[in-house]
């Protein structure tokens, strides 16, 4: 079997494994992380921002500086990931969904920072046989918005999201929290399954990784020393930097 054209941009081992695993039989499921990985910087976290500074969570009133939350923001992700994900979520609580939906359309629309060589990924594992989903620590709202635009389809993706109460968002979570082990959790209770591929960036992906036939690390070439980075290349998993 030739090379397709779309395993050309990846390293020769990312290129090669996937290549290897195309040739097994039978359907198979790829998931991947979303901010980092199908794109540089971060979809959620640039929301968050967006929504702070025009102070439009009703959850955190008018008062509170748009500094102050999102220092908040960083101590709460610093001391527990899935935990301070969550809590950005929560403070959405309050927000009419169509409201936010449509505000994330407009953010995905404008989004310039996805990676040509990763959306070709997403298509082309889609056009052999895969069923590619997008399992992501940001909410899923903006995630979804933005699955299009890499080649994905929006209702593929598990994400941070809360229980509605009619239109509108609460502060209850949907359990499992789709960070760390959770990822994995979030997949199992879908498919009743781990992935065969999975493709990461950062420690939140670690678990998910690890439950994958074939691991799959995104890195940068300015952060070389990142943690994933140094836990993946020991364990012999393929790695493309951008």
């Amino acid at each position: 079997m030739s090379l397709p054209t779309w395993l050309e941009p990846f390293s020769p081992a990312f290129r090669d494994a996937i290549a290897a695993q195309i040739e097994a039989p039978g359907p198979k499921l790829a998931c991947f992380d979303a901010d980092g990985t199908l794109w540089s910087e971060d979809l959620g976290e640039a929301l968050f921002r967006w929504l702070i500074a025009g102070q439009l969570l009703p959850a955190l009133g008018s008062s509170r500086d748009p500094f102050e939350v999102w220092h908040e923001y960083e101590a709460r992700v610093a001391k527990n990931r899935a935990e301070g994900y969550a809590w950005a979520v929560q403070c959405m609580a309050g927000l009419r969904e169509t409201e936010l939906r449509a505000w994330c359309r407009q953010l995905a629309y404008a989004w310039p920072n996805c990676r040509p060589a990763m959306v070709g990924l997403v298509k082309g594992l889609s056009a052999v046989g895969y069923e590619v989903w997008l399992v992501s620590a940001s909410n899923s709202w903006v995630i979804e918005a933005a699955a299009p635009f890499v080649g994905a389809i929006a209702e593929n993706v598990l994400g941070m999201r809360v229980e509605l109460d009619g239109p509108t968002l609460s502060d209850r979570m949907v359990l499992p929290l789709t960070c760390h082990q959770g990822k994995v959790d979030a997949i199992v209770q879908r498919f009743g399954r781990t992935p065969d591929l999975a493709v990461g960036d950062s420690l939140g992906d670690l678990e998910m990784l690890e439950a994958a036939k074939l691991p799959l690390v995104i890195g940068r070439h300015d952060k070389l020393k990142a943690e994933l980075l140094t836990l993946a290349a020991p364990r012999g998993w393929p790695i493309h930097l951008f």
